[in-house]
Parts: C-alpha cells; structure tokens; sequence
C-alpha cells in the first residue's frame, strides 16, 4: 500500500527506537506499541517503550514482560538518546505525550507519527495518518504485513486487543471490511476472542464497580434527555477504592438508551487534573466539540483537558450541541 510507504521506510532504516503513545493510554494505543515492540525486536533492533502514565491493569497482559515503562524522570531515558528516532502511536499530537514530550522529543534524532485520529489541521506531512482506518492497530497490522514480518501470537493478542477496544468490539463507524478481514487473521494465528474480551471488559475490580454505582447515581439528562453529563471527582475515586482508569468505560453506558445521542463524562483524577470524554452516535461530531478547547479525537469519540472550570467548559458544550435539539 502506496499509503503506509513513509512507515515502512522509516521503521526499516531505523535501529534504534523508542515508542510512545498518548497520555491514559487505551487499549489501541498499548496494543500498537506492543506489537510493533516485539515485530522490530525480532528483527533484531533496539527498541524501548516509554509512556507517560502506567498501563491499566486490565491491559497488564499485553506486556507479559514487563517492557513497557513509565517515564518518570530523566535517568530512564537512554544515554545516548540523540542516537534514538521517537515512534509515537495512536496520537497525532506531540502535546499529548505527556512526560516524553520533554525529556526525549526534544533530543531523539527524528519522530515518527502512525495514527487514524482526525486533525483540525493537516500540516503532519511525512507521517502515516490514515482517518479512515478503525485503529492504530488495525494501521501497524498492515505495516508489519508490507515488511513481511511475521506475526506471532503475542503480536496478533496485542492488535486484536487494539482493535476491539477502538471499534466498541466492532460497532463503531470506522469499522470495515478491512477490520474484519484482519480480525480474522488475527484469530488465525491463534487469538481466542472470548478470552481476550474477558481481559479488557470483565476484569474490573469491585472498586471499579462501586465507583460505577457512584458515577451513575449523579447522572443528570439535558437537552430533551438527549444529552447524558456524566461526573467523577476525586473523592469519588477514593470512596471506592478504584483506580482512575477503571471508569473508562463508564461513558458509553447512557448510549444504550435508545434518547440519548451524545454521552459526556467529566473526569478528575487523584491530583485534580479534570479531563472531558464525548460520545455520540448519529450524525453530531464531537471531535469538533473536542477542538475547541484543544484536544480531538474521532466524529464519535473524543476528549480534552478542561483549562477552564467544570461549569463553564460544561455550559460551553451544551450551548454547542443545543442546535441539534431545537
């Protein structure tokens, strides 16, 4: 494919890597970075993962081997770093990288995007940004296939993880033809999709599904109850005794209501670092929503960090949607 030339050539010139993806990262994005980790590792070059936060627990077995770490200071990063190309996976952003953004970006010798989220701008020229594809994962499949790597199972677990995770299990828009062609090989070479699904959607703790409870009872309904706000703070997570990221999925629970059409989640993580999440289905595009106050995503699934207050990012996003329900 004319398409993913630019990644094949660059992953096939380059020795040295260090591969990285979005802050909070999800399932596509770990599922990318450990497929291509173990892919260019067999071929024999040197390649670390470093991330910005840790890795949720429930994705903990996509890294059997523990290679993928967190970067929290300057000595993890490799002495002779200039020597390094930086991979970054499942983000178009170099903003969003968190801590990688400013102890190894400004230093490695050259960075590379693969990516499928839309931009407000196209100005990433050189890189590998395919909007169209279902995942990343579904993106670095078709990469390592046209350098004719060959994909053993703990590369086919981690794709497939990627792409059910950013396909909703294969519901959401962007899925194709294409993505099930690749599921199924995938599934050849030795994946079990019922386990897989265990890991990444019934493996939460019990903490997890107080905070669920918790979560939910705040629900509130707008806009014709089209709309569902969804509201975590902290102490909601310390009553619980969950971690952060095990409400992940909390946001697309309003959508099985067959009113609501866009679901929003404000979140607060233990430090006070307040994010917004947004879903839809239907023909509104949140990722509009979610570039007005700096952040992206896909038409149906999105998010940023709140700069402003709670009150009025939240007033501001429903004073946006309020032309869909007149």
């Amino acid at each position: 494919m004319k398409e993913l030339d630019a990644a094949v050539d660059f992953l096939t010139r380059t020795d040295k890597l260090i591969i990285t993806a979005h802050e909070s990262p999800d399932g596509d994005a770990l599922g990318s970075e450990s497929a291509t980790r173990r892919a260019l590792a067999a071929l024999g070059k040197t390649v670390i993962i470093l991330n910005a936060d840790p890795t949720p627990r429930k994705f903990a077995f996509l890294d059997p081997d523990k290679t993928i770490c967190v970067l929290q200071d300057e000595a993890q990063v490799p002495a002779e770093v200039e020597t390094y190309a930086l991979l970054m996976l499942d983000t178009n952003d170099i903003h969003n990288i968190g801590s990688v953004a400013t102890l190894v970006l400004p230093r490695v010798r050259e960075y590379f995007i693969v990516d499928h989220h839309e931009n407000e701008e196209d100005v990433l020229t050189g890189n590998v940004i395919l909007k169209s594809a279902s995942s990343t994962s579904e993106i670095i499949y078709q990469i390592l296939r046209e350098m004719g790597v060959e994909i053993d199972l703990l590369m086919a677990e981690a794709l497939y993880t990627g792409i059910i995770y950013d396909t909703g299990c294969f519901i959401y828009p962007k899925t194709t033809a294409i993505t099930f062609d690749i599921a199924r090989d995938l599934v050849q070479v030795g994946v079990r999709p019922n386990l897989v699904y265990t890991h990444v959607y019934e493996s939460n703790s019990i903490s997890a599904l107080l905070l669920q409870s918790r979560v939910l009872s705040k629900l509130e309904l707008t806009l014709g109850n089209h709309v569902a706000v969804l509201t975590m703070d902290k102490e909601m997570i310390r009553d619980s005794g969950a971690n952060y990221e095990e409400a992940d999925g909390l946001i697309n629970i309003p959508l099985k209501s067959e009113d609501v059409r866009v679901s929003i989640f404000f979140k607060e993580n233990l430090d006070g670092l307040l994010r917004c999440s947004l879903r839809s289905k239907g023909a509104i595009n949140v990722a509009e929503i979610a570039q007005m106050f700096g952040g992206g995503g896909h038409r149906t699934a999105a998010g940023f960090k709140c700069r402003l207050s709670l009150e009025k990012t939240r007033r501001a996003i429903l004073e946006r949607l309020r032309v869909h329900f007149q």
